[in-house]
């Protein structure tokens, strides 16, 4: 049998901590069809085991996550690559949004710990955590390095990242980094408020097991009513918006800028592409 791509167990001294792993390490946590639909299965058994009481959210292997998997989003065409079909790429973005969903809307708590990439739709699934922590230190320590290098391939993030970063960090944070698709280091990250505090690599998980054990001391049915108004607070028309950007997302699936976008990393150009708009 193969490998479970997402882990789902719980905590070695606490079995109200909830630890759902990304197994994917060989391929960078790229996020895949098969992943996607692991991670929805993996939301709804924490969901209806009410032992849990907090999920922590982490990633085997050297990086959090390279973000979405360009290889299912492109077919492979005589000379070189072309769109997938829009059927598709709706299916794509209805994966991503469906699982996205059920971690946004989760009975209990969660908390992130994020090292080395985090990028892409990796980025939207960890920032939709409720706490986040990183990494600190440079590249050569596994230290953070988070963003949405979407728009730099033709796309926007459409797995609700949008929407969650401008209520975590502000407007104008949000809109740099999703328009720039630059990246940023560990302690930016922290400046900005994406993270609630860096950690070195090796101490995360000890860290977000403290956290998770504090929560998880606390009455079970008082923190889900403040998980949810919180929610409602925070995101009072979060479902209106979800499916425009959904819709959004084919779109920009469909284009020519995408392949050319996404044809850059595939084959590891270092050219930029010319974008034309269509």
């Amino acid at each position: 049998m193969a490998e479970e791509v997402v882990l789902l167990e719980s905590a070695a001294d606490n079995r109200h901590i909830a630890v759902l792993t990304l197994n994917r390490p060989e391929a960078g946590n790229a996020l895949n069809t098969p992943m996607l639909e692991a991670m929805a299965d993996r939301f709804d058994e924490v969901e209806a085991d009410t032992t849990f009481r907090v999920m922590i959210m982490r990633s085997a292997g050297k990086h959090a996550s390279f973000g979405a998997d360009l290889n299912e989003l492109v077919v492979k065409a005589p000379d070189g690559y072309a769109n997938m079909s829009r059927s598709d790429a709706q299916k794509h973005v209805a994966d991503g949004r469906a699982a996205a969903q059920k971690l946004f809307d989760l009975r209990v708590p969660t908390i992130g710990i994020m090292h080395s990439f985090c990028l892409g739709g990796g980025a939207e699934f960890y920032t939709l955590c409720d706490v986040l922590y990183g990494a600190s230190g440079g590249k050569e320590e596994g230290g953070l390095v988070y963003g949405f290098p979407e728009p730099t391939i033709g796309v926007m993030a459409g797995w609700m990242g949008p929407e969650v970063l401008t209520r975590r960090i502000g407007a104008g944070f949000a809109k740099d980094l999703l328009c720039s698709g630059r990246m940023i280091g560990a302690a930016d990250a922290l400046a900005m408020g994406v993270v609630q505090a860096l950690y070195p690599k090796e101490e995360l998980f000890d860290r977000a097991l403290k956290w998770a054990g504090k929560v998880a001391a606390n009455a079970p049915l008082a923190i889900e009513s403040t998980r949810r108004t919180l929610n409602r607070v925070l995101f009072p028309a979060f479902r209106e918006v979800l499916g425009s950007t959904g819709a959004e997302t084919v779109e920009n699936l469909m284009t020519a800028d995408f392949i050319k976008g996404a044809t850059k990393i595939l084959t590891k150009s270092k050219d930029h592409p010319a974008y034309d708009r269509r």
